[in-house]
């Protein structure tokens, strides 16, 4: 059995510190708890808006509460449904600590795009101006957190969570989020969540978030703008991956499109409950059988240029090849990838220049679809500044069956 409590001085249940709350003995049942609708304003130290509702085991390992922040974000404001020690670790980021560096994020007064509605295919986004590659066009900080682990409770506990989260949001967010549209019909909070929930890592751990702006781009196997997830700022870039025109939809993702067609249909279809109706998975049979057979063929190259034992086939010639693959599957954001490879397989061979070329490239992709921090970023900064002092250098110069022409021009 699990028993329902809430964070409250009442019944000796849980004492606040300066720090965060801690656990005592005594279980509080939750009509004997706080109203639901107090806040939290006047505790000294307390740093959520309203008293955390949660649902406990037994023997206390599992206890999963509703976190709220009005303030959060300059007043957009934001519930996580998580454990005690992964809410109080968010509080610790920049994004809370210092509030300033959201300064720019959830601008929506003068928005590069208007909203459209597409036949058969409900609202999206439509440029009102050119976006070129690299182009912002919104950043925006989460109004839910959902800890995947949260589904292991009851359904009707994880919905009373959910619900509750939803009440404490800020009136113009709650407004945000019942604009969601939903798709399987079943419970009105829960439905909304699951379906414009998207996965991000905050502290190693897999989080559901929930951007209402987010979730009104629809999705292409081919995009044309490429989002990634800053832990640190608590914040959602969308970037332009390649020029749009005024008049275009604004897509993006939802699943891994290096996959096959047919991957891609059941999953799409499986988690979001619709036939993705776009160019890459509607032409012609022919057309979508050569697409596959170049999918698999890019699966195949990269783990050949990702071998760096004595017997790899990999060489530029093989990098170029990638690259010309992902151009013709207009895989752009992918490209990051693509260019890491050639940057590293032209070091290896003690190119030089074209492996500064490709670093370079592989860098403004990778900060567009992985984010400003990621490790590739680094990486490949470093190569484009030194390629001989990164660890790819000459690596597969003397290698037998492989020849290096160093200098010569490709």
């Amino acid at each position: 059995m699990r028993s329902t409590i809430t964070f409250s001085f009442l019944g000796g249940a849980l004492a606040l510190t300066n720090n965060k709350i801690d656990y005592m003995n005594q279980k509080v049942l939750l009509n004997d708890a706080c109203p639901s609708d107090s806040t939290a304003s006047k505790a000294a130290n307390f740093p959520w808006s309203f008293w955390p509702e949660c649902f406990s085991t037994e023997d206390k390992e599992n206890t999963y509460c509703v976190f709220s922040h009005q303030g959060f974000a300059s007043g957009r404001g934001i519930f996580i449904l998580t454990t005690e020690d992964f809410a109080y670790a968010m509080l610790d980021k920049p994004a809370f600590t210092n509030p300033e560096v959201l300064a720019t994020v959830n601008q929506y007064d003068n928005p590069p795009f208007v909203q459209h509605e597409f036949p058969g295919k409900g609202r999206g986004l439509v440029a009102n101006k050119t976006l070129h590659r690299g182009d912002e066009i919104f950043s925006s900080t989460p109004i839910i957190i959902t800890d995947s682990d949260a589904y292991e409770l009851p359904t009707s506990e994880r919905l009373a969570l959910i619900h509750r989260g939803v009440e404490t949001l800020p009136p113009d967010t709650q407004a945000r989020f019942w604009a969601l549209m939903g798709h399987a019909n079943g419970d009105p909070v829960d439905d909304r969540i699951s379906t414009n929930n998207f996965d991000t890592m905050i502290d190693g751990v897999t989080q559901q978030t929930l951007f209402p702006e987010l979730s009104m781009l629809n999705h292409d196997c081919r995009p044309n703008a490429a989002y990634f997830w800053d832990e640190q700022m608590m914040t959602h870039y969308i970037h332009a991956i390649r020029d749009i025109r005024p008049g275009e939809e604004i897509t993006i993702t939802y699943t891994d499109n290096e996959k096959d067609r047919k991957t891609r249909l059941k999953r799409l279809e499986a988690n979001w409950g619709f036939k993705c109706a776009c160019s890459a998975c509607t032409a012609h049979p022919e057309l979508t059988a050569e697409s596959d057979s170049r999918l698999y063929q890019i699966t195949h190259l990269g783990r050949t240029l990702d071998d760096w034992t004595s017997s790899s086939s990999a060489t530029p010639e093989v990098a170029e090849l990638l690259i010309s693959l992902y151009e013709q599957e207009r895989l752009d954001a992918n490209l990051a990838t693509a260019y890491k490879y050639a940057a590293e397989a032209y070091s290896s061979f003690g190119r030089k220049w074209e492996a500064v070329k490709y670093a370079r490239l592989s860098v403004e992709r990778s900060m567009l679809d992985k984010g400003f921090a990621d490790g590739d970023v680094a990486e490949m900064k470093k190569m484009a500044e030194n390629p001989e002092m990164t660890w790819s250098w000459k690596k597969r110069v003397g290698l037998t069956g492989k020849s290096c022409e160093c200098g010569n021009a490709h």
